[in-house]
């Protein structure tokens, strides 16, 4: 069997915003003091061949300060579309599981139906990703996540119907 390295996302996981029981989680997320720095991050970019990702929410495009953009209709036609959705860095394959819902009840989420909320919420959509496409792209975002103690998510072309893909 040959392993077929494609593009493969890493993406480090974070919440929009911090509850006081996120100060108990057993990695670094982002908003936390232990969070690495811009230089940090800095010294990944320079060991990686792709640029670092800055995933936005999947409904981000229907938020925009000049009104929606032609985009969004684009979003409102797929937005459960789980073959389209894979195609976007940091997207889920369904919409859920993009929404953080804190130990108050409230939600942080990115709906296309902009009345809803308001707003666009990063929810659990990771705040930055790295497009691994060589082993040492993939040894360097490993070896990063556990320096900095945080959490990574791989999307590649799986899933598990549990929201980690």
């Amino acid at each position: 069997m040959k392993l077929q390295l494609s593009t493969l996302t890493a993406g480090f996981f974070s919440i929009a915003s911090l509850d006081a029981a996120s100060a108990s989680q057993c990695r670094c997320v982002y908003g936390q003091s232990c969070w690495p720095s811009d230089s940090d991050f800095s010294q990944l970019q320079s060991l990686l061949s792709q640029p670092l990702l800055y995933p936005k929410p999947t409904a981000s495009q229907c938020y925009s300060t000049s009104g929606a953009s032609s985009d969004c209709s684009d979003v409102i036609a797929n937005y459960t579309n789980g073959p389209w959705r894979s195609d976007m860095v940091g997207s889920m394959e369904a919409p859920n599981w993009e929404s953080y819902i804190f130990q108050n009840g409230t939600i942080a989420a990115c709906y296309p139906e902009t009345n809803i909320t308001g707003a666009c919420d990063q929810g659990n959509v990771p705040v930055i990703a790295v497009d691994a496409r060589t082993p040492a792209d993939i040894q360097a975002a490993v070896n990063f996540s556990v320096t900095h103690d945080l959490r990574m998510v791989v999307k590649n072309t799986g899933h598990d119907f549990i929201g980690r893909s």
